[in-house]
């Protein structure tokens, strides 16, 4: 019986031609960012710290906040903005919401509970100062039920028990969470950042899904009334097949954009360690501190010390030596507290302007 029903579900989602060559093609874009993550050491470090820190600023720049990258690099691994920036706290907002995600077992599903919580907390209250407080405190609150669609994150992986491919699975999971509460301002952002959560329980790079919600609107842009036409017709009456095909042509451009993005910080990453040790007479530590850089570009001393067990004072001078090669600067001015930035690293990951909406 089991066979028969999941044969039946997989008749049920056959593509047409055209949308089989979509899959193809974006499925192709997603297995390159895995080889990646396979072929590159320093991976891990890279994408959960300033590969994800560029997902949520292309996810706020989308939704026409001024965020950039960074500053948000600055505040270090947990992002606390103590300054009245709201734009800053919004992407700040959205990085806790991707860390939170990326720190339960990929075992583990995306429950409705979690889901809402996450949901009512996206633009993260306790951070955003800038809120009235009324509001602030509804959010911070713990919600009556799950929010309408939370279940399908759940279901997402048990559809590709049945038969599903994974990214088909993750389209109409975005379907079905669209379909079922259109009207929450957070709708839009909070489905993209949920999508990168359970791309991992589907076997996809999650970070080929960062910057989908500006990839989606030029998906669509051949469609007549552009993406709100295709999430209108989601919405109405769940038909999902047009709605898929704009979501694997965005996902082909996002897993691409990363992965261009990615190539050339390998590529930068390579070249400096070669330089380091062509050029420092003891290259053990500079490296060392290159590679911390590679996860944390933007590091202030105290942080550099206990990250390699040194002496600040030995963090001050591990840090010289690579400013004197051109690989860091010091971005404070200050004789105290200073800070530096891999000034290559962080310019080869700051997207574009993103069109807001």
């Amino acid at each position: 019986m089991e066979n028969g029903q999941a044969q039946s579900r997989q008749d049920q989602f056959a593509l047409d031609p055209r949308t089989a060559r979509l899959l193809a093609r974006a499925e192709r874009r997603l297995g390159e960012l895995d080889l990646l993550g396979r072929i590159w050491p320093l991976w891990p470090g890279f994408a959960q710290g300033p590969l994800l820190a560029r997902a949520a600023i292309l996810e706020a720049q989308y939704l026409g906040r001024k965020a950039e990258l960074t500053p948000l690099l600055s505040l270090g691994p947990n992002p606390e903005p103590t300054r009245p920036n709201k734009d800053l706290r919004w992407a700040a907002g959205l990085l806790l919401t991707l860390r939170r995600l990326e720190e339960i077992p990929s075992a583990s599903p995306l429950t409705p509970s979690l889901v809402t919580e996450l949901f009512h907390n996206l633009d993260a209250p306790k951070l955003a100062r800038s809120l009235p407080a009324k509001r602030a405190a509804n959010l911070d609150s713990s919600p009556a039920g799950p929010v309408a669609g939370a279940a399908a994150w759940t279901l997402a992986p048990r559809w590709v028990e049945a038969g599903i491919t994974p990214l088909m699975a993750a389209g109409l999971a975005c379907a079905a969470w669209e379909r079922e509460g259109p009207d929450h301002p957070h709708r839009g952002p909070a489905g993209r950042i949920f999508l990168m959560g359970v791309a991992p329980r589907l076997g996809l790079p999650a970070h080929g899904l960062a910057g989908l919600g500006q990839a989606l609107k030029a998906a669509a842009g051949d469609q007549p009334g552009g993406l709100e036409a295709v999430l209108a017709e989601v919405r109405r009456g769940g038909s999902w097949r047009r709605w898929l095909g704009v979501f694997l042509r965005a996902v082909e451009t996002s897993a691409a954009g990363t992965a261009e993005v990615s190539v050339k910080a390998l590529d930068l990453v390579r070249e400096h360690m070669s330089l380091i040790g062509a050029w420092v007479r003891a290259p053990r530590h500079p490296l060392r501190l290159l590679e911390l850089m590679v996860s944390r570009p933007v590091v202030e001393l105290p942080e550099v010390a206990e990250a390699l067990e040194v002496t600040q004072r030995t963090a001050g001078l591990l840090a010289n030596k690579l400013k004197e090669l051109g690989l860091v600067a010091e971005v404070t001015g200050q004789r105290r507290g200073r800070r530096f930035a891999y000034e290559g690293l962080v310019a080869t990951l700051i997207p574009p302007d993103a069109i807001s909406i």
